[in-house]
């Protein structure tokens, strides 16, 4: 009887399990995939320690749990990067730098200039934005006073941000490769 009553209690945990998997595979959000991998641990290690395998339990609670998610979470700030391309010939302000450093901090987002050599064509230089260098960031090329970025919504982002509607010098917005 003992057997039936705690495969019972064991049974709503072992349901959860596939569905944390099907939502970790289909997840589109870093955040809450590792939501999900951190859950998915954590149930399985209930599980084993339930039944017995205190061992495993554990080493699914260090490993499974704690290490992975630490390295998700390293992994998913790198990526919170803007590589901001920047004309080497004709350097932007530091108030513009500063400007947008405090528009990206508002965002949770660390800001890097790179200086590249723009051409005069504006198509040419939109070529740096797929650059190979720091793959993986969202791009944005500063050309004047006009900053250009790849993703529609970076730019959604920026304009509502206070930092923004409360600038004091003009910034235009506009989306590279539209």
């Amino acid at each position: 009887m003992t057997e039936y009553l705690s495969t019972a209690l064991l049974f709503p945990f072992e349901l959860l399990l596939p569905v944390l998997g099907v939502l970790l595979i289909r997840s589109e959000s870093p955040i809450n995939s590792l939501i999900y991998r951190s859950f998915l641990g954590s149930i399985a290690a209930l599980i084993y320690a339930l039944v017995g395998a205190p061992d495993v339990a554990l080493t699914e609670v260090m490993v499974g749990t704690l290490l992975s998610s630490l390295l998700y979470i390293v992994s998913i700030r790198s990526c919170y990067t803007v590589v901001v391309i920047v004309n080497r010939h004709s350097v932007p302000s530091s108030s513009t730098k500063s400007f947008l450093k405090s528009i990206f901090k508002e965002l949770h987002l660390k800001v890097i200039f790179q200086e590249e050599s723009f051409s005069g064509s504006l198509q040419d230089n939109f070529a740096l934005l797929t650059s190979s260098k720091l793959s993986g960031s969202p791009h944005a090329l500063l050309h004047e006073s006009i900053f250009y970025a790849e993703v529609k919504s970076l730019l959604d982002d920026i304009s509502q941000t206070n930092e923004y509607q409360n600038q004091p010098e003009t910034l235009e917005l506009k989306e590279a490769l539209s």
